[in-house]
């Protein structure tokens, strides 16, 4: 499955056998009505007849109105789906409806989306005439990756005269996922092509003119850097020889996500963990459009997962399939693990880029203790997520004195995370503290710093 581009799944069926018919309110209210002509009966035989006459056209008006609804069983249906299903996005839903024949009918779906998705609107109305198509749409939101099922759907069908009901069940049930948002690695392919990717607040990205891959030896010019001189050529051919350096444009970079307890809290219905697994994604599609090998390793109190570094669109599917259903566990995170692990793994140089939170000191040492093994070979990044409400809560006058003391806790929260980032940037990682809502972003603007700075 391409990480970037979206497919269409399309499920469509007949009615199911079960159907269900039923009066409507205004034809419970007109044989109420009815009824009156009959309680009038006491006061002159005429309101007695007028009242049988009534209620018999009523009825009479109600058989014709079940012929019409018998066009209902003409009616097919299709629910149209773009898949991959992102997290935390609008994810549009089509349904199409076609009368192959009949009267006017006028319809109320309703569908099954999975219980855990935010649905707007839930209910959709249609006139459905002979012969026609009708396509009506609505937007789901799922706040969890993982598989999902989407049930029937339910229809409801009345004529003109609106006596009767005829409930139908389409059977439409389909299994989808639910994978990182990929609406921000779309988003960044039309920009791009437009050179318009200042719009997302992306700062692109201009490669300097040394790398460090050798490309081969050459006879001394004057004004080359003496630094770029093979001292060993130079005593083979009794003259000065210098290193020629290409451009080296892939490089590794490993994605490590921590999906510990630091990583479990929620804000706008997503956890830490999906804002990370939102930012890795982009962060991986931009990678792969520089030419670089993308790897991943997921972690809590053990390694859940290791992608080795690869390269190209392939490699992208395999990150978002490897990362559609991670989700957080309340335990403790084992760095000490991951970081050696990462570091026995990793031979060529990499960009390791380390998703978690400074949310205690206890965490945060544990943390700087052991990422010594990574930083002998590699260069680190280490991103920590912020929660949004604490600048909120500074800002806000208190109230209450329990105001007071919120406020005083977040105080400490902060010097405590500003601490720990100090201490990281000390030990030679690179930093960044961003807001869930702003990671994406900052998360792909100091990637392509990086790039631009050749500090890998």
């Amino acid at each position: 499955m391409n990480a970037s581009p979206q497919t269409t799944h399309i499920a469509s069926a007949k009615l199911l056998p079960a159907r269900r018919i039923f009066g409507s309110l205004r034809l419970t209210l007109l044989f109420g009505v009815g009824g009156i002509w009959f309680a009038l009966s006491p006061f002159g035989e005429i309101f007695f007849w007028i009242g049988v006459l009534y209620n018999l056209a009523l009825i009479a008006l109600t058989g014709v109105d079940a012929l019409f609804l018998r066009s209902a069983d003409r009616v097919t249906a299709h629910r149209d789906l773009e898949l991959p299903l992102s997290l935390g996005a609008l994810n549009r839903v089509s349904i199409k409806l076609t009368h192959h024949g009949g009267s006017v009918l006028n319809v109320y779906v309703r569908d099954e989306p999975p219980h855990p998705f935010q649905t707007d609107p839930k209910e959709l109305f249609a006139n459905l005439h002979a012969g026609e198509t009708d396509e009506r749409t609505y937007n789901v939101t799922p706040m969890e990756r993982g598989s999902y099922h989407f049930g029937a759907l339910n229809v409801r069908f009345t004529t003109f005269l609106k006596l009767l009901v005829l409930q139908r069940r389409f059977a439409l049930e389909t299994d989808v996922k639910v994978y990182p948002n990929i609406f921000a690695t779309k988003k960044y392919k039309l920009l791009s092509q437009r050179q318009q990717l200042n719009q997302m607040g992306l700062r692109p990205t201009r490669m300097r003119g040394a790398g460090l891959e050798f490309e081969s030896l050459r006879n001394y010019v004057p004004g080359d850097e003496p630094r770029r001189l093979d001292w060993k050529a130079s005593a083979r051919k009794q003259s000065l020889i210098t290193r020629q350096y290409d451009v080296e444009r892939s490089r590794n970079l490993v994605l490590l996500i921590d999906a510990g307890r630091t990583m479990t809290s929620r804000g706008d219905g997503l956890s830490k963990l999906d804002h990370a697994v939102n930012a890795a994604m982009l962060l991986s599609y931009v990678a792969v459009q520089h030419d670089d090998r993308i790897g991943l390793m997921t972690f809590a109190d053990d390694v859940s997962q290791y992608l080795a570094p690869g390269k190209g669109t392939g490699q992208l599917d395999r990150v978002m399939e490897s990362l559609y259903a991670l989700q957080p566990r309340l335990i403790e995170s084992d760095y000490r693990r991951a970081f050696l692990s990462v570091a026995q793994r990793l031979r060529k140089r990499s960009l390791v880029i380390l998703f978690t939170d400074l949310i205690d000191p206890d965490s945060s040492e544990r943390i700087i203790t052991h990422l010594t093994p990574l930083l002998r070979n590699h260069l680190v990044l280490c991103v920590a997520l912020s929660d949004y409400e604490w600048i909120e809560l500074i800002r806000a006058i208190p109230e209450e004195t329990k105001d007071i003391y919120r406020q005083a806790v977040t105080v400490s929260i902060l010097e405590d995370r500003k601490s720990a980032l100090a201490k990281l940037s000390a030990r030679g990682v690179l930093t960044l503290d961003a807001t869930p809502t702003d990671l994406s972003v900052a998360v792909v603007n100091r990637y392509l710093k990086v790039k631009r700075e050749a500090l890998l």
